[in-house]
């Protein structure tokens, strides 16, 4: 459930350094999370959650790529998504919180499987894509956050991203 994962997140929010969203930015984490995405195989072990390996890559893609208007996802938003919940998970926590039920044009259903070397490659020129879009009318509205700008989003990017390669050891 998202209140219970977010209520036992808020301790180590206070620990963990915060992520500068412009960072997603620079040569220097586009080379990481590049190097990380081509790392993964269909092999790559799960360490937790229910998403096997394709699922995760496609599920990024979606996130990845809504940002950016390769998918069209439902607007799921109402005043306390765009608020409070985004001022928690965008600007607060340094992480995303494991447990965390996101929006419902994101889940994949567990029988539902994809080609992995087309989402792996889909993920990549998606991520290629995020990387490059410096100017506020290239990202289109969250759908749950609302309107974000490019340093939410860089930042939102980072933390889901990262969570999701760390899923798979990576």
């Amino acid at each position: 459930m998202s209140g219970v994962a977010i209520v036992r997140y808020i301790p180590r929010a206070f620990r963990v350094k915060q992520v500068d969203g412009n960072l997603f930015f620079t040569e220097e984490k586009r080379h990481e999370y590049r190097r990380r995405v081509e790392s993964v195989t269909s092999q790559s072990p799960r360490q937790w959650g229910t998403m096997e390996v394709d699922q995760m890559l496609h599920h990024l893609n979606l996130a990845c790529g809504g940002s950016l208007g390769f998918y069209n996802l439902p607007d799921e938003s109402y005043l306390t998504s765009r608020t409070f919940f985004k001022w928690i998970l965008v600007d607060w926590f340094p992480e995303q919180p494991v447990g965390l039920r996101l929006p419902a044009g994101f889940k994949i259903p567990h029988s539902q499987r994809f080609e992995f070397a087309y989402e792996k490659a889909q993920l990549l020129k998606i991520l290629e894509a995020n990387w490059n879009a410096r100017t506020a009318d290239a990202w289109k509205p969250h759908p749950m956050f609302g309107k974000m700008t490019a340093k939410e989003w860089g930042k939102l990017l980072q933390i889901h991203v990262d969570y999701h390669l760390r899923q798979f050891a990576l």
